[in-house]
């Protein structure tokens, strides 16, 4: 696959089976994401890797408090509120959404998040907790090299706000220090082969967000 195919042919899958990602693959992936680039080679990210029995404890106990409505604390707080151009993408990608998925594909949509996506594997990254916003860049191009290594491997992911939702469920299973702050999630398989698989977002075209000047 051509580095510009590898680009654009990488989608988030929301729905994965349960066939297993061989553990030397998942290496394999993880080790060329280290390759992403970091303030002056900083690379101020961890990663912990869940499997087998792990990643079902964690499910479990994830669907358990997402179906009581738990409230959630995540230890990098989103924005409550997003800029203006942020925020109108947000808006056509739910409204895309709620038109390409029926009613039953929403429903199927809303019960994988509980689920975690049903991942065969998922993969924690921290960062420290004082960082700065330069170290919060640095970790998310490892993420985004996560992504592309496992597209290049033949295997899906999707980073998702859902997988650490619940911080305590993941440190009960790692050794994580308590000066690491758990940043992002990122969910890794094989996807299934249905309509939860099929969105594909648009960007916005180029001209929206470049400037040129000669």
């Amino acid at each position: 696959m051509s580095d510009q195919n590898l680009l654009t042919n990488r989608h988030s899958a929301r729905d994965f089976s349960d066939r297993p990602v061989d553990l030397e693959t998942l290496k394999a992936i993880l080790y060329t994401a280290q390759a992403a680039p970091s303030w002056e080679n900083t690379q101020p990210w961890k990663a912990y890797l869940a499997l087998g029995d792990v990643v079902q404890r964690i499910r479990q106990h994830h669907f358990e408090l997402a179906s009581q409505g738990t409230k959630s604390w995540t230890e990098v707080v989103p924005p409550k509120t997003w800029a203006a151009t942020p925020q109108a993408n947000l808006d056509a990608w739910r409204a895309n959404m709620l038109a390409f998925f029926s009613d039953e594909d929403q429903t199927r949509f809303v019960s994988g998040q509980k689920h975690l996506f049903n991942a065969p594997a998922i993969v924690y990254l921290t960062l420290p907790r004082d960082a700065s916003a330069y170290s919060a860049y640095d970790v998310g191009a490892f993420g985004y090299g996560i992504l592309l290594a496992a597209e290049a491997h033949g295997v899906s992911g999707v980073p998702a706000y859902e997988l650490v939702r619940y911080p305590a469920e993941i440190r009960q299973e790692f050794d994580i220090p308590t000066d690491e702050a758990l940043f992002m999630g990122i969910a890794l398989g094989y996807p299934q082969d249905n309509r939860l698989n099929q969105l594909r977002p648009k960007r916005a075209p180029l001209d929206n967000v470049l400037q040129v000047r000669q």
